[in-house]
């Protein structure tokens, strides 16, 4: 049994994993920027959570927003909390530990677990610039971190050209890349959601549908804030 939680952002819920004996442990991202949590608890969560997944490779660390724009870099990404006095502390534990924040991970039964998702869009922007599969954003991005800057006319990120690490639910559905099933975090929602998705297109599938005699492809969304919550897959 494999577990994905949704952003972090100062709170230490990730300790308490409903099982111990996982397969893996996805985490996707966003791990400062807290409304109500002092800084100096965000940044000790976010060091201990770095020291786990380096004691536990079972542990995958998605990168998010609101870590990107302290990283090095990157212009002009600057999105709401942004904590100007503590940037240069976090951008240094960032630099410390960008070896363990990845874009996203693909698995072997074609899950995609992201920050946000990948629209069919932006990896035919990637294809364009030479990358040839999904798993080649995460070495896209290590040459060129502005490959995930904000791009896209939507101030709110609803577009389909946005990156992994801002694209929003509506847009996904709208244009999520094909033959992958994806886990997002991201947009904060009430309770995990699962959205089915036509085979044909990316676009949700209708209400009434037979049974598919395969596993139908979908996206889920995880990000349930203060009352974070456990998908399991």
């Amino acid at each position: 049994m494999r577990l994905a939680l949704g952003d972090i952002h100062g709170r230490n819920c990730w300790k308490c994993p409903p099982l111990d004996n996982f397969e893996e442990y996805y985490i996707t991202g966003d791990y400062f920027d807290s409304l109500d949590i002092p800084f100096d608890r965000q940044r000790l969560n976010f060091t201990e959570l770095c020291a786990a997944a380096r004691a536990d490779s079972r542990i995958k660390l998605c990168l998010g927003n609101h870590d990107y724009h302290y990283i090095r870099g990157v212009f002009g990404q600057r999105y709401s909390g942004f904590q100007d006095e503590h940037s240069a502390c976090i951008a240094e534990i960032l630099e410390k530990n960008i070896d363990l924040l990845k874009v996203l991970y693909v698995t072997s039964d074609r899950f995609v677990i992201s920050h946000a998702g990948v629209s069919g869009a932006f990896m035919g922007k990637m294809k364009r610039a030479g990358v040839k599969d999904l798993e080649g954003i995460n070495g896209a991005f290590l040459e060129n971190r502005n490959v995930l800057a904000f791009d896209g006319r939507n101030i709110y990120g609803d577009d389909v050209t946005q990156s992994p690490i801002w694209i929003r639910p509506a847009s996904l559905c709208h244009d999520a890349v094909p033959g992958y099933s994806q886990i997002a975090g991201h947009t904060q929602i009430g309770e995990i959601r699962e959205i089915l998705l036509d085979e044909d297109r990316a676009l949700p599938a209708p209400r009434r549908r037979p049974a598919a005699p395969f596993p139908r492809r979908k996206i889920v969304l995880i990000d349930t804030g203060d009352t974070a919550a456990f998908y399991r897959f």
